[in-house]
Formats: structure tokens, C-alpha cells, sequence
């Protein structure tokens, strides 16, 4: 019987080096690249400089080419700066990054806003982004509407996401909080990556520590947007301008300084 070794990565930012390559190559090309097209876009018909927040490994940034990229993972950006070499990586978190010009276009792929650590981040997010941008500058983002009913009959069961060559990475969901009226709630996700040998058997298995994703619904983002002086340009229920109701999935914005 083979025995399968099972440890614990502690490093915070394990999960960013190690599971989120696995996460997007999970994802599959279609799913991945529906938004690059969008930001593409905003950028065009913005002012430079431009800047990506939690820029990751560069997946949109390769297109935009923004001239800053902020994120808190050290590794993280030493690897982006390989894929994206016009950029200049700043470690920080959105919440705390300073320019040394502002920018006349920010942007947030990738759900960051619900990664950021709640409510108060966000506002503290947004008015630092505030900060950082020239008058009539643009700020756009994506963020997550969740489909309450089907998180709650998967949670606390461990789900896999999807499988990458011998790697198959699995997560399971815990709810910290919710509330009903407002439809807004927290997550704790765990990440697990499986090693499969070549008869498709695990011989090995990682933990990850814990992750907190963070809804917050529509009708939320727009008074915190108000609350701290942005102006709404546009939102919609995706990427290509579906109209946001309640049954999105997504929820895509444009505010201006």
C-alpha cells in the first residue's frame, strides 16, 4: 500500500505562487481571456499612466502593458517582471501603493475586490485608488455575485477544480458570515494540490492556509464607490455589457475621478 505524504504550506503567499498558476490553468482559455478584451478597451480610451492592481503573473498585463503593476507577493512579481519586463512592479498592497505620478487608468481584474479582506479594505482600496488618480481618470473593476443558494449546498465538502497535468487541485468552502437581507457574506476557502503518480493514484498532498473571499452585492459597491467621490461611468452584469439583475454572476464597474 502506497502511503501518501501530506504537509502544510505556511508561507501567506503560497497560495499566489503555487496555487494560483494552477487555478487559472484550471480555468481554461475561454473562461480566462473573456476579460482581457474588456480592459483592453478601457485602457484605449484612457490616459496613461496606467496601473494593474494584484497583477499576479501578468495574465491581462501582458496585454495593456501598464506602466505600474501593484502587488503584495514578492515571488509573485519576480516572476510577473519576466512575463510583463515594461512594467514596474510595486510591492504593496491596493489598499497602500503609492505613485510617483498619478494615473490617468487603474484597474482590478480577477475578483481582487473580494480578496482584499471586507468591506472596510475596499473602502480604504477605493479612496487610495482615488488618490492615486489625475481628475477624469478612470478606475474599472470586476468582482463576484454570488449565487448564495448553490454555495451553500457545496460547502465544508472538499470539490475539485480541475486537473494539470499530474497536479489536481481541489478547495472547500467555509462560510464565516452572511447576511440574508443584504445578500452579501464571507468565505474561508481551503486550497488542497494533489500530486497524481502515472496510474492516476495520490501520492502526495498539500494544504494551503486559508484564503477569505468577501461578497459584496451591487447595490453596496455603488454607495461605497459614492462614498468615496467616485463617479459611475458604467456597470453591467459582464464583460461584454450584459445588463446586472439579479441572477449575474458577475458584476463589472467604471468610475471616474
Amino acid at each position: 500500500m502506497t502511503t501518501v505524504q501530506s504537509h502544510t504550506r505556511t508561507a501567506p503567499d503560497a497560495v499566489w505562487t503555487e496555487v494560483l498558476p494552477l487555478w487559472h490553468a484550471a480555468n481554461g482559455q475561454v473562461e480566462e481571456q473573456s476579460d482581457v478584451g474588456f480592459y483592453m478597451r478601457q485602457a484605449a480610451a484612457a490616459a496613461r499612466p496606467a496601473v494593474e492592481l494584484g497583477i499576479g503573473y501578468g495574465r491581462v498585463a501582458r496585454w495593456i502593458r501598464p506602466e505600474y503593476g501593484v502587488d503584495p507577493s514578492e515571488g509573485v512579481l519576480r516572476r510577473c517582471v519576466v512575463n510583463v519586463r515594461s512594467t514596474t512592479p510595486l510591492v504593496a498592497r491596493a489598499q497602500d501603493y503609492e505613485l510617483p505620478t498619478r494615473a490617468g487608468f487603474t484597474y482590478a481584474p480577477d475578483h481582487l475586490m473580494s480578496l482584499v479582506g471586507g468591506e472596510q479594505q475596499v473602502v480604504q482600496l477605493l479612496a487610495n485608488v482615488h488618490r492615486n488618480t489625475r481628475p477624469r481618470g478612470i478606475f474599472a473593476f470586476d468582482a463576484p455575485v454570488p449565487d448564495w443558494q448553490r454555495i451553500r449546498s457545496r460547502l465544508d465538502r472538499t470539490l475539485p477544480r480541475g486537473r494539470v497535468g499530474e497536479m489536481l487541485l481541489s478547495y472547500r468552502a467555509e462560510l464565516v458570515s452572511y447576511d440574508r437581507a443584504a445578500r452579501q457574506g464571507s468565505l474561508r476557502m481551503h486550497h488542497l494540490i494533489e500530486r497524481l503518480d502515472v496510474t492516476g493514484k495520490v501520492c502526495s498532498r498539500i494544504h494551503y492556509p486559508p484564503v477569505s473571499v468577501d461578497y459584496i452585492s451591487p447595490r453596496r459597491y455603488r454607495a461605497l464607490l459614492e462614498h468615496t467621490g467616485w463617479r459611475i461611468v458604467s456597470y453591467h452584469g459582464g464583460f461584454a455589457g450584459e445588463p446586472l439583475t439579479r441572477d449575474s454572476r458577475s458584476q463589472v464597474w467604471v468610475v471616474t475621478r
